[in-house]
């Protein structure tokens, strides 16, 4: 079959990622590559308010994602890579970000067209951040957080679904008064 694809790159289409979910994976019910995606949609869905999940919104033109595809002894892989910045640089944002660093997570990320989930519990990614600094005045300072590792398979697209998760957690200032 011969396949011919619109490439729409003037700016009113271009559409980029402005909100995550870093999901604690052993906070999770177990899936895998292979399980529905109704029932990962369900999963994430009803989450317990119990649950470690860490949301936030994207600063513009400051996401990275890869997710680019290799071979091993075991057939495909994907290797995925995301990295955003969290500003501030605050002791109580530090300190939340020291509850993910190198624990394993499964991450949901967000343009407005479409929802990539990128591990499962079965593969989750390794979260970790670093500080930020800078001595230009216009340079963003804040924590640069990376999550990464390797999957057996591709991203999970839901196109037009409002994930709660987001309407769920409590802004974080006052989270932290609570």
């Amino acid at each position: 079959m011969i396949h011919t694809l619109c490439n729409n790159g003037h700016e009113g289409h271009i559409d980029h990622f402005y909100k995550i979910a870093v999901f604690e994976a052993t906070q999770l019910p177990y899936f895998t590559h292979f399980t529905n995606e109704e029932i990962i949609e369900e999963i994430l869905t009803n989450l317990p308010d119990t649950a470690q999940v860490l949301i936030a919104d994207l600063l513009p033109n400051n996401v990275n994602v890869a997710h680019s595809t290799g071979i091993s002894a075991s057939g495909k892989l994907y290797r995925t890579g995301i990295g955003f910045t969290i500003t501030p640089q605050q002791k109580e944002i530090q300190k939340v970000l020291e509850e993910y660093n190198n624990e394993e997570v499964v991450v949901l990320i967000s343009k407005h067209g479409s929802t990539h989930l990128y591990g499962t519990t079965a593969q989750p990614l390794l979260c970790t951040y670093d500080e930020v600094n800078s001595p230009q005045p216009g340079a963003v300072k804040g924590y640069a957080v990376r999550t990464s590792g390797s999957t057996y398979a591709k991203s999970i697209i839901f196109d037009h679904i409002n994930f709660n998760i987001y309407q769920r957690g409590l802004p974080f200032v006052l989270a932290e008064t609570l």
